[in-house]
């Protein structure tokens, strides 16, 4: 309160009326010491506190005797051998504690959560089983063009009618990998909301006093957002990416098998580097999901007193505060990308090292002992490596990110309930 600092203050109570008169006044001290109704309420509210120290300890003496110093530590007490009163400072008890955040690797945990909580195991089956078709009959495309077009009495609507009924069936498949992905993301947002908003409605009234509106209400739209729409896409096309990568490694080494050993070396070193990235990764997400509420509450706040802001000229320091909040998100947001794309280079260092082996051994290939069209096949899926790698990798990190606002959407779904009306 440093904007107080050099003003006076005046507490101003209606306790001191009775029957619409007023019947005592002075300072606080004068007040206590009347023995009046004004003492009566504040012992009452100390008594208050007292029992209540009670209930939530373990009931014996020493929790009573916590309270009750707790209790007196707040309000002046009465010197009966001088007559004086003394007050006594604060308690140092803060009602709005710091926010909760999960530390280190939980695993798949919250993926697990995610899936059972929305009953979308068979919806998950379906995407894997569809994926994999579609994974199949790009597969079979392929090589129906390298082996027909060398079948010398096949016709070109033969070749052509072939290629594209396979290319239609694969259609079909991706467009149920999507379906089912969106009707997973429906299940979930569907529990995970209603879950949420049960939760928060059944809470007791301690749970507001101590929790600002702005945690609740980034749990209930960016996190949610997140759980509604990247959460299943991201599931999508990690199975996307990851079969690509094998359809691409199966093609290379067909031809070359000796690119299988500097492949696998390179998987191995790609599962250390994302492993050591998403140490730090998560981290930052989790930090960056705690710096949004505090950019909300300031925003409720100053738009609440307004009026006593302008009235103090205090308008440039609230900017400023404000520009601090929305920094320091921005600040953890760039840090998350700026990890990610030093994970894209090693990747892409990686890989372009596999692509490197597999084209260095096809010109060592015999003469005659690989068809050219293979050749020109095992190539072509070489040079799309990187990028098939990147794109895994780029979203199977991405979903571990977004696995924590599910983690934090799980805190507030467990919150103790208010207990029933027993009217």
């Amino acid at each position: 309160m440093t904007a107080l600092e050099k003003k006076t203050v005046i507490l101003v109570t209606h306790q001191v009326m009775d029957g619409g008169q007023i019947t005592q006044s002075g300072s606080y001290e004068e007040l206590l010491m009347a023995g009046t109704a004004f003492e009566q309420l504040v012992n009452a509210h100390r008594d208050s506190i007292t029992a209540l120290g009670t209930l939530n300890g373990d009931g014996g003496g020493e929790s009573q005797e916590t309270a009750a110093e707790m209790s007196n530590r707040c309000y002046p007490t009465k010197q009966i051998s001088e007559g004086e009163s003394s007050v006594k400072g604060p308690s140092g008890i803060q009602l709005t504690q710091d926010e909760e955040i999960e530390i280190g690797d939980v695993g798949w945990k919250p993926f697990m959560d995610y899936v059972s909580t929305s009953k979308g195991f068979l919806y998950l089956s379906l995407i894997i089983l569809a994926q994999s078709m579609f994974f199949v009959l790009r597969v079979a495309s392929s090589y129906w063009l390298v082996f027909a077009i060398q079948i010398p009495n096949i016709t070109s609507s033969m070749l052509i009618g072939v290629y594209g009924g396979i290319a239609t069936l694969s259609a079909v498949f991706v467009f149920f990998r999507s379906h089912y992905g969106a009707h997973l993301g429906l299940k979930a947002s569907k529990a995970f909301s209603s879950g949420l908003i049960n939760s928060i409605f059944r809470a007791p009234m301690f749970f507001f006093d101590s929790t600002p509106v702005g945690r609740i209400l980034t749990r209930a739209s960016s996190d949610m957002s997140i759980l509604d729409f990247d959460i299943p896409f991201s599931i999508v096309f990690v199975a996307a990416g990851a079969t690509d990568f094998i359809a691409t490694i199966g093609a290379m080494a067909f031809i070359t098998w000796q690119v299988l050993i500097v492949a696998v070396l390179a998987m191995v070193a790609v599962n250390y580097i994302q492993r050591y990235y998403m140490s730090s990764a998560r981290e930052l997400i989790r930090i960056n999901g705690t710096t949004k509420a505090p950019v909300m509450n300031y925003a409720a706040e100053t738009s609440l007193g307004v009026v006593t802001i302008r009235a103090f000229n205090m308008v440039d320091r609230f900017f400023r505060n404000n520009l601090k909040l929305v920094n320091t998100d921005a600040t953890l947001f760039f840090l998350s990308n700026a990890a990610m794309e030093w994970l894209v280079l090693r990747i892409e260092t990686l890989q372009n090292l596999t692509v490197f082996t597999a084209a260095f051994f096809v010109l060592l290939l015999p003469k005659n002992q690989a068809r050219p069209g293979l050749v020109g096949l095992s190539l072509s899926y070489a040079l799309s490596l990187t990028s098939t790698q990147i794109f895994a990798s780029r979203w199977y990190c991405n979903l571990l990110n977004y696995l924590i606002s599910i983690e934090r959407i799980k805190q507030f779904m467990n919150i103790p309930k208010e207990p029933p009306d027993r009217r």
